[in-house]
């Protein structure tokens, strides 16, 4: 675990990582995590703790949104349900694999090729997204043929489709949760919106509803399994990518929707690269020991009582992302504040 070796210097660093990654997510408006991770990796820190740890801090991520989209009626109870529990099965699946693939000593590469596959699809996506509108249209026509196709047809609040979509958004989201560490954002936002005609802050809402619940879980399931969850390393992040987020989207306000789309499909691509230079040219740290772990108190109090540990995980995230998002929703009232200053004396 990251706390068996504390370095103050390190600490820090992962700080303003986090402080760096939350911004790029509120210039962006994208999840952190696809960004993050790959570089907690490059810093040394174990794979299966960089995706354990991933997963428990957006536990307490997510607390503000969920309660936010909850009290707008932006979320489908009957339909979140259903992709809360296929993503308990989606995310168990994820987590034995790691776990198999970790014991085997195969997670790193297994974690690294995802990234760089997945980030570089990405990418290669965002810099296509000069097509003509004609030839989306038609590519959206024939899916929407295909989804309107499916059996088991289910009435929900806010569409009516076959029960078998929202299955399977909500499994291989809580899938890559618990293999990638990444949230709902790069999954369950465009699927509800492409698959199921969602409107955006629906899905958004859809998708926090599900990652609150799944994350949780997985936090546990990690914890307790792979002893891949730190505490510390979680709180860092939390507290960095939070106040981080608050600065990025007040600066995207400023930018064109045209840069700031080819600025988030450049650094797609830039890590994809660095996840797959890692993967081939960069040898893996050796692990730390057991016996070498257990000299710190947290790691040994981890590793005696996992099950305990992994719930106050769950319990701290909750309360110190909600204490968080409050402070941040201060401080995002006083940057607009400034800002609208700034303009009446430009005006």
């Amino acid at each position: 675990m990251f706390t068996s070796t504390p370095a103050t210097g390190r600490k820090i660093s992962i700080l303003f990582l986090g402080l760096f990654v939350g911004f790029l997510s509120g210039l962006l408006g994208i999840g952190g995590g696809i960004i993050l991770n790959p570089a907690l990796i490059k810093l040394g820190v174990p794979p299966i703790v960089t995706v354990g740890t991933s997963v428990a801090q957006m536990v307490g991520a997510t607390v503000s949104g969920f309660i936010s989209h909850l009290r707008l009626k932006n979320i489908d109870l009957k339909m979140g349900w259903i992709m809360v529990f296929s993503g308990f099965l989606g995310g168990s699946l994820g987590v034995l694999i790691a776990n198999i693939l970790e014991e085997a000593g195969h997670f790193r590469s297994f974690v690294l090729s995802l990234y760089a596959f997945y980030l570089g699809f990405t990418g290669i996506t965002m810099f296509l997204d000069v097509l003509k509108k004609k030839k989306e249209e038609k590519r959206q026509s024939k899916l929407k043929k295909f989804i309107d196709s499916l059996p088991f047809k289910m009435k929900f609040a806010f569409t009516e489709i076959s029960i078998l979509v929202p299955i399977f958004i909500g499994a291989f989201a809580g899938f890559l949760a618990a293999i990638m560490g990444v949230g709902g954002g790069f999954v369950i936002i465009p699927a509800l919106i492409y698959l199921a005609g969602f409107p955006v802050q629906k899905a958004v809402g859809m998708s926090l509803f599900q990652m609150i619940f799944v994350t949780a879980f997985l936090t546990y399931f990690h914890g307790t399994i792979n002893h891949g969850v730190d505490i510390v390393l979680a709180i860092l992040l939390m507290i960095g990518s939070s106040f981080g987020a608050v600065f990025g989207s007040a600066f995207g306000q400023r930018v064109s929707k045209e840069k700031l789309k080819f600025v988030m499909a450049s650094l797609v691509s830039a890590v994809a690269v660095m996840s797959f230079y890692q993967l081939i040219f960069e040898k893996p740290r050796p692990k730390i020991s057991l016996e070498q772990a257990l000299d710190n108190p947290i790691s040994k109090f981890a590793f005696e009582n996992p099950h305990f540990y992994s719930i106050l995980v769950i319990v701290i995230s909750l309360i110190l992302g909600f204490v968080i998002s409050l402070l941040t929703y201060r401080l995002k009232i006083y940057i607009e504040i400034l800002i609208g200053k700034q303009r009446h004396k430009n005006a």
